[in-house]
């Protein structure tokens, strides 16, 4: 399966090796820059880091079910048929995104804080600490993991005592060591990547906030799929309600582990941009846990629960089959706009073009490539197989981590511009000595030309070095 857009964007950073990157942190990309160290540049091992963090996120999942959802063994074996029901995570664990390590990391974080709950020792805070600073080498929004088990230590009175202990406070210093080198790289650049991911989060993106929560709420039940959204929302709010009256620990902290989160991007969403379907993802390993868990205790033995719940994971099911079916042969009426799954096509055909009009107009100097998109210089620069360079240059901070940027002067370069007017031209003349139209590309998905790849392909000769990546003043 050809790498999708953001797959390609985070192995072109494995490629260059930094402390972190503008958009996230760096786990993902070290973990790409692993697997392709041991067995190459194709898609396989590309991936293959992400589908291990799955896995072995299970591991911690079954674990957690066991000892903070009250499970036998089949029910926690069950919790773990549920979650990869879920287009989140069937899908999820096909692909290889920072949410892979997150998904693993916090997975372990929620095992550790669950021994803590049931009356673990004080070292299992220093394992909490420590899987809240690879979740934060991970992706930032690891940090709400840390918020959401202090408000439980809050809310519990049976456990505030840590608040007068050293092991938590040490913990976070742990974290915070551990996840050093991102605030040792955003201090020597500014400040950029913690100031672009607050921006996401309290922009003004010119909807109404009602239509943004909207999205978000449709998100989620897109990604969980419908009945199991409700099914999640309905039994582990029973399960929140009956832990605050009975003083079932275990689930008031499952609970704290998933709820705060749901809410906390359903609100972001309403002030800034709408969170993504995967944002919340991590929230969903505790909430489903509590979800099979009441539904197991409380609620088995009703026969319109029973049929609910069947026919909730059945839909699931089916969803998830055509879903990966669709990936290999698009079979789904989705009009061709709305198909996310289009996001894998043409990529290795726009590389084999861009390859051809290098060979019919060699050049001494060498070749780098730029686009438009950054995921679209992305996939060039992977399905060109040649290790060129490639840039925007209308974003020149995506590109700090670029080495050697001053051997560029002077190299052609293929630019792909996302349509065909003569004005888009005009903002490379000043960077080349001269620009000549090559062609075009187009790519069919399901009879239509997709619109991302709908090019014209231009030869600038001669960069003149006056552009760099660099921190816009």
């Amino acid at each position: 399966m050809p790498l999708a857009p953001d797959e390609a964007h985070y192995w072109w950073w494995s490629q260059y090796p930094q402390l972190s990157y503008y958009d996230h942190p760096p786990m993902a990309s070290w973990i790409m820059a692993l697997f392709t160290w041991i067995g190459g540049d194709g898609e396989l091992f590309v991936r293959l880091g992400g589908l291990l963090c799955n896995a072995a996120g299970l591991v911690f999942l079954y674990l957690t079910a066991r000892r903070l959802g009250r499970c036998t063994v089949d029910a926690a074996w069950e919790v773990l048929f549920v979650v990869n029901a879920t287009l989140l995570y069937a899908a999820g664990a096909l692909v290889q995104t920072p949410d892979s390590p997150l998904v693993l990391f916090w997975a372990i974080a929620l095992y550790c804080g669950g021994r803590i709950v049931t009356g673990g020792t004080a070292l299992w805070w220093y394992a909490f600490g420590l899987a809240v600073g690879l979740g934060l080498l991970s992706k930032y929004t690891m940090i709400l993991a840390t918020g959401c088990h202090f408000a439980f230590v809050l809310l519990s009175p049976s456990h505030r005592h840590w608040l007068r202990r050293k092991e938590p406070y040490l913990a976070m210093l742990l974290a915070a060591i551990v996840f050093s080198p991102v605030i040792a790289w955003n201090a020597q650049n500014g400040w950029i990547s913690f100031g672009f991911q607050l921006g996401q989060g309290f922009g003004d993106y010119g909807q109404s906030p009602w239509s943004k929560l909207g999205t978000y709420i449709v998100s989620q039940m897109g990604v969980v799929t419908p009945l199991l959204f409700l099914a999640f929302v309905l039994y582990s709010l029973r399960g929140t309600y009956s832990a605050l009256k009975s003083g079932t620990l275990e689930h008031l902290y499952l609970a704290a582990m998933s709820w705060p989160i749901v809410l906390f991007f359903g609100v972001s969403s309403l002030r800034g941009e709408p969170a993504a379907g995967n944002w919340p993802a991590p929230a969903y390993l505790a909430g489903l846990t509590l979800m099979w868990a009441v539904f197991r205790q409380q609620y088995l033995g009703r026969r319109g629960h029973q049929a609910f719940m069947a026919a909730a994971l059945g839909l699931a099911l089916v969803l998830n089959l055509a879903v990966h079916v669709h990936l290999v042969r698009p079979i789904l009426p989705v009009p061709v706009k709305a198909d996310t799954l289009k996001q894998f096509y043409g990529w290795e055909e726009l590389g084999g073009t861009i390859n051809d009009y290098i060979d019919a107009h060699p050049s001494d100097r060498g070749y780098f490539l730029v686009a438009e998109r950054i995921t679209t210089v992305a996939e060039a620069v992977y399905y060109t197989r040649r290790g060129m360079y490639g840039v925007v240059f209308t974003i020149p901070e995506q590109f700090l981590f670029l080495p050697d940027f001053d051997e560029m002067e002077g190299k052609d370069a293929i630019i792909l511009l996302n349509g065909f007017e003569d004005e888009r031209l005009a903002p490379f003349e000043p960077h080349f000595e001269e620009l000549e139209v090559l062609g075009e590309n187009s790519h069919l998905y399901r009879g239509e030309s997709l619109k991302r790849l709908r090019m014209r392909i231009v030869l600038g000769r001669g960069f003149r070095g006056d552009w760099r990546p660099e921190i816009p003043s």
